[in-house]
């Protein structure tokens, strides 16, 4: 006989079942009350709460943009080939 299904009611209100393919599932908590962890292939997973709150991650200039960003000897930099020239 089957097991019973548990349901439980996320912050958007629905239910979501509290158990996925056998792994306890975790319910929508709502905007930055679950921040995601781990890596990709190397990077961190980024989230919405490392970035400022009005969105405007530019910074006043290059050198500032690559202190931030760690960059060391050895690290090639690059830009997008549609700004050639300082140009769209």
């Amino acid at each position: 006989m089957k097991d019973r299904l548990e349901l439980v009611r996320n912050a958007a209100g629905r239910l979501v079942p509290a158990v996925v393919n056998g792994r306890p599932g975790v319910a929508y908590a709502g905007v930055g009350k679950h921040p995601a962890t781990g890596r990709k292939a190397a990077p961190p997973v980024r989230r919405a709460c490392d970035y400022p709150s009005n969105g405007d991650k530019r910074v006043p200039d290059l050198e500032t943009a690559f202190r931030r960003i760690g960059l060391r000897d050895g690290m090639v930099i690059s830009n997008h080939h549609h700004l050639r020239n300082g140009t769209a």
